[in-house]
């Protein structure tokens, strides 16, 4: 005969799951019938110590929820009695921690690291904005269905705390919810995530990631609380590094937040210059409103639009330089030529002076070194080379002189009114490192020595002057 009991091994739950109580049994038979395991003996003694260390009764479950519940969850089984899990793990309830107050939940958290389940939902989250190739900015319904988040997330939260509260008190440094669409929170990423997803981008370009992506460290700072989005936040974290950031882009695309950029720069230009005899400036970009969001949610703070247009764009989109750091904007190949009212030297009409006008200017710089500012100058023309290194462009006098940095070097050593124009500096200056030659149509070319090509119309003039 088989008692009560007995029977109730073998029922089956209304799911056709075999019910917690066969379970139990089963693992309680796997254990010794006449003395305690090693771990029975080691679990006895901890939990000896806490029982008598505390008046009244021991609080395991609660204790268990409020101080390691980040790695450990407790459930109620289906008999009524309480079951403890690592947390994600365990299938009696599709891996969903009970219910929990939030505030209860985030007592749990270690506040200076990610508990190893957490760190798999940031990391999945960082995967979805690396993934996503919409125009529009991502959504957090977008974000909650994607389905390595739902699952990760399924597995680490109480199913009574929304997604959007631990994304704020968490990685709020890192992801922000600014605007609605669709009756669903727009997702946008500080400066501190974006080069995150980069690196992410490249990761996923590259083989498959390491099982939790970025290294694991502490969370970074808190978003703010519920209703003063957009307060700001303190330290230096979001600080990015242009040069880096410049590098962590991938050299043969474009990301999917420069694709939109791309776009809305490129439909700008081309209303405006069929729609006005000027061209557009630059500096009045910010009024577009495609414009100004695709920058917010994609340039960090450090990085020019311009710096980016020439760097990643510059093939399609031309910036002309006219003055006090502001750019006219054209289509490539579409601007016009300037000749009638710049120099073929690079920018400026001022007149050649006399042989020996040039000679008084070269006698006055130092004779065995250079002046701090011819220094700089050279060094924004060989930066301006390595920028065009591999593109296949040859770089003119013309137009690097319209560049900011240059133009503003330039007006330190050869201030308006000088008789000697920018390449004639070049031949006797740093001729030794930067050579010249003069096209045909009046163009002079220019470039680290060696690298030109055969050129009709001969190379630069004057003795070379090597950099001591």
């Amino acid at each position: 005969k088989h008692s009560p009991g007995a029977r109730a091994l073998f029922t089956v739950s209304s799911r056709g799951r075999p019910c917690a109580v066969m379970a139990h049994a089963r693992w309680f038979a796997s254990l010794p019938t006449d003395e305690l395991s090693k771990l029975e003996h080691q679990l006895r003694k901890v939990i000896l110590k806490a029982v008598s260390s505390h008046d009244g009764p021991f609080p395991l479950g609660e204790w268990i929820d409020r101080r390691i519940g980040g790695e450990i969850e407790t459930r109620r089984g289906d008999n009524g009695l309480l079951e403890i899990y690592e947390r994600g793990k365990g299938g009696a309830v599709a891996g969903r921690a009970m219910d929990m107050s939030k505030e209860a939940f985030f007592a749990t958290l270690a506040p200076d690291s990610f508990a190893p389940p957490e760190e798999a939902l940031r990391d999945a989250m960082f995967e979805f904005l690396a993934s996503w190739r919409s125009p529009e900015l991502a959504t957090l319904r977008d974000l909650s269905d994607f389905p390595d988040v739902k699952q990760r997330r399924n597995a680490f939260l109480p199913r009574n705390l929304p997604l959007r509260d631990w994304i704020e008190h968490r990685i709020g440094g890192e992801i922000e919810f600014r605007g609605m669409r669709g009756g669903s929170d727009i997702v946008h990423l500080t400066d501190a995530a974006k080069s995150v997803v980069v690196a992410k981008y490249q990761q996923m370009r590259m083989g498959p990631p390491p099982p939790l992506g970025p290294p694991m460290g502490p969370p970074p700072p808190m978003g703010p609380p519920p209703g003063v989005m957009g307060a700001p936040r303190g330290g230096a974290p979001g600080r990015v590094d242009k040069d880096a950031w410049f590098q962590g882009l991938p050299g043969d695309e474009l990301l999917p937040g420069e694709v939109m950029m791309r776009e809305v720069i490129v439909n700008w230009v081309t209303r405006s210059a069929s729609s006005n005899r000027t061209p557009p400036r630059l500096s009045t970009s910010g009024m577009e409103p495609d414009i100004k969001r695709a920058k917010q949610d994609f340039l960090p703070s450090v990085v020019r639009l311009s710096d980016w247009i020439e760097r990643r764009i510059g093939g399609e989109i031309e910036l002309k330089s006219i003055g006090n750091g502001d750019h006219e904007v054209f289509l490539r190949g579409s601007a016009p030529l300037a000749a009638a009212s710049r120099g073929r030297d690079g920018g400026r009409n001022d007149k050649n002076g006399t042989p020996d006008e040039k000679e008084r200017f070269f006698a006055t710089l130092p004779a065995d070194e250079f002046s701090p500012e011819e220094e700089a100058l050279r060094d924004a023309l060989v930066s301006y080379l390595d920028r065009l290194s591999g593109s296949g462009v040859l770089a003119t006098l013309q137009e690097a002189a319209q560049e900011e940095e240059i133009s503003r070097c330039r007006r330190e050593v050869l201030p308006k009114g000088c008789p000697v124009p920018l390449r004639d500096w070049i031949d006797r200056r740093i001729g030794g490192e930067v050579e010249t030659q003069a096209e045909q149509g009046g163009k002079v070319i220019f470039g680290l020595r060696g690298t030109l090509p055969d050129v009709v119309g001969g190379g630069g003039g004057g003795p070379k002057r090597k950099r001591t």
